[in-house]
């Protein structure tokens, strides 16, 4: 089975009366005593019989193929990472993220603003005309 490929389940109660989950393969192929996502070949109980608490290492299973990542995630590693000063030297064409990385913030944790200080709050408020800021 590939990551591509849906599994599809369903829960089934056993006669110990915990819900087991259980592909549709599994139930077909294994129809008396099928194999349950944990491990655990259970006999089925009867369809009058009341659900059950759910098995807890079924539910972790499938929570936990739920988050695996798909194949081609796992297969390119360089998907989130920032190319290099060298590579952004020497492929200045190339686009970099529109998020500013950590070096590009000042030392107090700020944006480094673009030096232009005829519009800037502090000449506009001392009453300086525009250009003859400080």
């Amino acid at each position: 089975m590939t990551g591509e490929q849906k599994l599809f389940t369903a829960w089934m109660t056993s006669t110990d009366r915990v819900d087991h989950a259980v592909s549709d393969e599994e139930f077909a192929a294994n129809r008396p005593e099928p194999e349950a996502m944990c491990g655990a070949v259970i006999m089925l109980a009867s369809m009058e019989t009341p659900p059950g608490p759910r098995c807890a290492r079924c539910t972790a299973f499938l929570a936990a193929r739920e988050s695996l990542r798909g194949l081609e995630q796992r297969l390119d590693p360089h998907r989130h990472r920032r190319p290099s000063w060298l590579g952004r030297l020497l492929h200045p064409n190339t686009s970099t993220p529109v998020v500013p990385g950590p070096r590009a913030l000042a030392r107090d944790g700020r944006l480094q603003a673009p030096v232009d200080t005829a519009g800037s709050p502090a000449a506009v408020s001392t009453g300086l005309p525009k250009g003859a800021g400080a």
